[in-house]
C-alpha cells in the first residue's frame, strides 16, 4: 500500500480503500467498526420503521419544548396552559396559527376554537401576548417557536436545548384536540394538570416519576398520586376529586374509547397508585408498545 495516501474502510462492504486499490481483508479492529456500524444501522432502520408505524396511528404531531423537572409555564394561568397546548396543535411549519382548512387563525377568530366567552378570551389573549408566547403578526398568530414548534428540528438545535436543560417531545394533534373538545370550559384548570406534569413524566415509558430520564425500567422512581399531588399544590384531601375530574373523562381515539391517564392501582393506598400518560396525547420516546401495555391504554 501508498503510504502517503490515506487509507479508510468502507463500513457497509467492509472493503479497505487504498488510494485507488481496493483490499478484500480486514483487520481485526477495522472489522469490529463495521460489526458496530452495521448494528447502528440496522437499529436506526428499526426505529424509522417503527416511528413511521406510529406516526400512522398516533397522527401528526408538534414539537412541544420544556425544561426538565420545572414545571412548565409556572407563571401561566392554570386553564390558560390547556389552551395553550390546543391552540399549538394548529402551528403550521411556518411559526403560524392556521385552521385545518389552510386559512390564517388571527386574533378575529382565534376564538371560534377556543370557544370562550368574551371577557375571558380577551383576558386569554392579553396573558399570552405578556407572557411572549402568542403575538399577533402580519394580522396572523405568531407562536413563540421556544415553546412549539413544527417539522424538522436541526440536530444542532436540539443540543442547544439540552445544553440548557430543555427537552422536546411529541404533541400529538388528535389525542389533544379530542380530549379539549371534550371537556367542558369550567375542567381547563385541572386538565391542565396532564401538561404542567409533563416535565416529570419519563421520556421513554412515559410513567410520572422522579427521574425522567432514566432509560431502564427497573431504575425508575415512580410518583405517586401523593406525590403528583404534592407537585402541582393540590391538596391531598381532595385526591378522589382529582381522580374524578382527570383520570375519569374518556374520549374516543381511532375508534377506540380512551382516557388520558391511568392509575396502576394499589388496592391497599390509592396515594400510592402508579401514574401513566397516554402516549396518543404526548410521548418523547421509542417504547410505543410498552408504554401500551404498561399503561393498560
Amino acid at each position: 500500500m501508498n503510504k502517503g495516501i490515506a487509507q479508510f474502510i468502507d463500513l457497509d462492504t467492509g472493503e479497505v480503500i487504498d488510494g485507488n486499490q481496493v483490499y478484500n481483508y480486514q483487520t481485526v479492529e477495522n472489522r469490529q467498526k463495521q460489526i458496530d456500524y452495521l448494528k447502528q444501522k440496522t437499529e436506526s432502520k428499526r426505529k424509522f420503521k417503527e416511528s413511521r408505524k406510529y406516526t400512522k396511528e398516533y397522527g401528526n404531531f408538534i414539537w412541544n419544548i420544556y425544561n426538565i423537572n420545572q414545571q412548565n409555564f409556572t407563571g401561566a394561568k392554570a386553564s390558560d396552559i390547556t389552551r395553550l397546548m390546543f391552540l399549538s396543535t394548529y402551528l403550521n411549519y411556518d411559526g403560524y396559527l392556521m385552521f385545518d382548512n389552510g386559512k390564517p387563525v388571527t386574533k378575529k377568530n382565534m376564538n371560534s376554537l377556543l370557544k370562550l366567552s368574551k371577557s375571558s378570551y380577551k383576558y386569554f389573549c392579553s396573558r399570552q401576548s405578556k407572557e411572549n408566547i402568542l403575538e399577533v403578526k402580519d394580522d396572523k398568530m405568531r407562536v413563540n417557536p421556544n415553546v412549539f414548534e413544527k417539522g424538522c428540528l436541526p440536530k444542532s438545535r436540539v443540543a442547544g436545548w439540552i445544553q440548557q436543560n430543555k427537552y422536546i417531545t411529541r404533541l400529538y394533534v388528535n389525542g389533544v384536540r379530542n380530549i379539549y373538545n371534550k371537556s367542558s370550559i369550567s375542567s381547563h384548570k385541572t386538565l391542565s394538570y396532564l401538561f404542567q406534569i409533563l416535565p416529570f413524566v419519563n421520556r421513554q415509558y412515559n410513567i410520572v416519576c422522579f427521574n425522567p430520564l432514566e432509560e431502564n425500567l427497573d431504575n425508575i422512581k415512580c410518583m405517586s398520586l401523593g406525590d403528583f399531588c404534592d407537585t402541582i399544590n393540590y391538596s391531598k384531601n381532595n385526591v378522589r376529586q382529582l381522580k374524578n375530574m382527570l383520570f375519569n373523562p374518556k374520549f374516543e381515539f381511532n375508534n377506540k374509547t380512551t382516557s388520558a391517564i391511568r392509575l396502576v392501582c394499589d388496592d391497599s393506598n390509592s396515594l400510592h397508585d402508579e401514574i401513566f400518560i397516554n402516549p396518543c396525547i404526548y410521548y418523547a420516546g421509542d417504547k410505543w408498545e410498552e408504554v401500551k401495555v404498561l399503561g393498560g391504554f
